[in-house]
């Protein structure tokens, strides 16, 4: 699997930005399906492809007709025979204005069992939004539960804070039901969350999640501070990648840890559990 999310201040310059990182954006093939979440105009609007591709993707391809400061993609791979197919099960999933992917359980077959004890937590009016079968999208609802229980689901301006502290209960849930299952805790990989107006990007277990500040360069090849951007991209850099770490500059962050992206694009690292 393969997830980055960014965020920036000028939408028209997005696309720039990640020019010089583009490499790191392309999701390595076989790819069975995958899917593009933006912002705009207050909407969350999604590209989506649900057939598989035996050639690499590039997740950010979307942003050569889109205009956006605020986006997450995701390509997912399934082995399992007769996995989840179709749009309704091509992450990101949304809910008004939200949006969500994450890399783990995403073909876990345990998770079948837990399913429909972490369904009852979910308010009918949430459960009805549900349509597809993935653990993904559930999780999701479930995170969207979290916050409703805080009265905040609506709430455009609720601090990457709370977005964290649902994310945290949302994970202690998952590991309580699979616990009374007599059931391994399972990863949640890298996990990607957005309002449109602030974003939490978390890495909750081994595999790598990595970031990069974003900028442009003016006509005289010098950064422009106008422009404010950040990137997280999940998984191993390739080789090329990782040659020239130094000049792309990711750096990777550590294991159960959030990234907290407020709406004026500072962030801030921080414990998930917290």
């Amino acid at each position: 699997m393969k997830l980055f999310a960014t965020m920036c201040n000028q939408p028209q310059r997005l696309a720039a930005a990640l020019a010089p990182v583009r490499s790191a954006l392309i999701a390595p093939a076989p790819v069975s399906r995958w899917g593009f979440g933006y912002t705009s105009g207050g909407d969350v609007l999604l590209v989506r492809t649900p057939k598989s591709s035996d050639r690499p993707v590039d997740l950010a391809g979307p942003l050569a007709e889109i205009a956006t400061d605020c986006a997450i993609a995701i390509a997912v791979r399934d082995d399992r025979p007769g996995g989840a197919v179709g749009t309704d099960n091509t992450p990101p999933f949304r809910f008004r204005r939200w949006m969500f992917a994450q890399t783990g359980l995403a073909t876990s077959t345990e998770f079948d069992e837990i399913a429909p004890r972490l369904l009852a937590h979910v308010p009918d009016y949430l459960r009805r939004n549900l349509k597809g079968r993935t653990p993904s999208e559930l999780i999701f609802h479930v995170f969207l539960a979290m916050l409703h229980d805080e009265g905040s689901v609506d709430d455009p301006n609720l601090s990457p804070t709370a977005t964290r502290r649902a994310l945290a209960a949302t994970r202690r849930l998952l590991g309580l039901e699979l616990d009374r299952a007599g059931k391994p805790m399972q990863s949640l990989g890298c996990v990607a969350l957005s309002n449109g107006r602030s974003m939490v990007v978390a890495r909750t277990g081994d595999e790598p999640l990595r970031l990069r500040r974003l900028w442009v360069v003016d006509e005289r090849g010098e950064r422009d501070g106008t422009f404010r951007g950040v990137l997280l991209v999940s998984g191993e850099p390739d080789a090329k990648d990782a040659k020239d770490a130094d000049k792309t500059g990711f750096e990777v962050l550590p294991a159960e840890r959030a990234v907290l992206v407020s709406r004026d694009l500072s962030f801030q690292l921080t414990e998930l559990t917290v």
